[in-house]
């Protein structure tokens, strides 16, 4: 019990409370974006995010070792649970991406993206420096990526996929891999990327090419790019107010508690209120690089702290980008704020290592 009080006396509670905020501005424009309609959705917010928070908190208590000493096992259940849900998953808005638990809805992709951050990182941890500028010492960690990739894009999940190869080209730049390799992925992409256009569903392709000329089918596939922009624009520098959103409240902005939560938060509360959300999470972001860049000696530590802080960010990123129509529609929530039950523990869970981490540095 003492060594417990002790653990939680170390923990970061500045960043606890950072995380535990934008949480709360998640809650606050769930309830506007359910207000006056069924409150079930609000409710299950809540038990959500209380959850989340106590598992942040379990997990910072985790001494990291723990995740180092299992992290191909982890991969292991999550490259297994991303089978499952290929050949067995819940089919719902045309793509097999749930397992249905008991009536729970569970999205393995979401906690798969932590399982292969730790093997990343174990994999360079025990390596040493100069090996990571022989080639064929990176066909491993290619392949790691490779499989977990290929099982989301395939479900489909464009936006996840993605991500996942984002942090996965973070993870290798960190652990010191030769500038050359990224010369050659990149030649390498050029090549293949009319394949891979190939490959993609038709409303794929159909949301890609809407981000150029959303006008085109303004009812169609440009309808949710243009409401948005529309939401985010008429809110001016202050916003209309807490849920007195017109272009939310009148149903023109769809999925407003989930993907296009961001436009809504610009509608009510205006630019202010998105400029501080934006500042808030790149002051979440900073913490955690000041966090990890202390670990120089501790290659594991450190790939793991960037690891998921690049999942976090570029999650942000891609959200805010793809809702005022810099990106194309992927449908990736807004860490911490969008509704959503997988990807908010998944963040929880990356956050509470992070806690971790740095627990370990001030008991040392």
């Amino acid at each position: 019990m003492t060594e417990i009080i002790i653990k939680l006396k170390n923990l970061n509670w500045l960043f606890i409370f950072l995380i535990s905020f934008l949480s709360f501005v998640g809650l606050v424009m769930i309830y506007s974006a359910t207000f006056g309609e069924e409150s079930k959705i609000f409710i299950s917010h809540i038990y959500k995010v209380t959850f989340g928070f106590i598992l942040m908190i379990l997990v910072s208590l985790i001494d990291v070792e723990f995740w180092k000493k299992n992290a191909y096992l982890f991969y292991f259940i999550g490259i297994v649970l991303l089978l499952w849900v290929t050949f067995y998953g819940y089919l719902g808005k045309g793509a097999r991406r749930w397992i249905n638990f008991y009536g729970l809805n569970f999205q393995p992709s979401e906690i798969v993206k932590i399982f292969l951050i730790i093997s990343l990182a174990k994999f360079f941890d025990e390596k040493k420096f100069q090996e990571s500028r022989d080639y064929f010492f990176l066909i491993l960690p290619i392949l790691i990526v490779t499989i977990p990739f290929l099982l989301v894009l395939i479900q489909p999940d464009l936006g996840t996929a993605m991500l996942i190869l984002f942090v996965s080209i973070v993870i290798f730049f960190v652990s010191g891999i030769n500038w050359k390799f990224f010369a050659l992925s990149g030649l390498l992409s050029l090549i293949v990327t009319p394949y891979l256009w190939g490959g993609l569903k038709e409303y794929q392709k159909q949301r890609i090419l809407t981000l150029f000329n959303p006008e085109n089918d303004p009812l169609g596939s440009g309808y949710h790019i243009i409401q948005s922009q529309i939401a985010i624009g008429s809110g001016g520098t202050f916003g209309k107010g807490w849920t007195k959103g017109t272009q939310s409240h009148l149903d023109f902005l769809p999925e407003k508690h989930t993907d296009f939560i961001f436009s809504m938060l610009g509608e009510e509360f205006g630019f202010l209120g998105t400029l501080s959300v934006i500042g808030l999470i790149c002051l979440i972001t900073y913490i955690t690089y000041h966090i990890t860049s202390s670990f120089i000696h501790n290659n594991f530590n450190r790939i793991v702290g960037y690891g998921i802080i690049t999942n976090f960010f570029f999650a942000s990123l891609i959200n805010m980008s793809m809702v005022i129509g810099i990106l194309p529609i992927v449908g990736l929530p807004l860490p911490l704020v969008s509704y959503g039950g997988s990807s908010m523990l998944t963040y929880f869970i990356g956050f509470g290592i992070i806690l971790s981490i740095d627990r370990g540095s001030n008991y040392s």
